[in-house]
């Protein structure tokens, strides 16, 4: 009886994680520059979004429209998260540049600016850049 209690109890808490995993469609970070901006972008599965920035006004939920969510999911999944690289820096660093890290599916991907990197990572960047306007 206690083996299946204790069991039961494992896989709760692997069903509360997966839950709470699944909800986050994706999650868009960035930061730096010479005014120091920091920004946090979290948009959930359904589309509902929070983004916060330097100040406790910054924060902001909305929720995307069926196509803005559509788009977005499209370039995620054409971005192949798997087969980016984990990090993409310029050879020389950007004294006053922006660090921008995505993660989607459990992987996070960081771009500095002034770095070479996929095009299809770019646009997601993007999108998730005009997102937080």
């Amino acid at each position: 009886m206690r083996r299946l209690a204790a069991l039961l109890a494992v896989l709760a808490t692997f069903a509360a994680t997966a839950t709470a995993e699944a909800k986050q469609l994706v999650r868009y970070n960035v930061g730096g520059g010479l005014a120091g901006i920091s920004g946090k972008l979290v948009v959930a599965g359904d589309g509902k979004a929070q983004q916060t920035g330097n100040r406790s006004r910054d924060e902001r939920h909305f929720t995307l429209t069926a196509k803005q969510r559509s788009r977005l999911r499209r370039d995620l999944k054409h971005a192949r998260f798997k087969t980016l690289k984990r990090s993409y820096a310029p050879k020389y660093t950007v004294n006053d540049g922006v660090a921008e890290s995505v993660t989607y599916k459990g992987r996070t991907v960081f771009v500095s600016t002034g770095a070479k990197y996929p095009a299809r990572l770019q646009r997601v960047l993007r999108r998730l850049a005009r997102l937080m306007r």
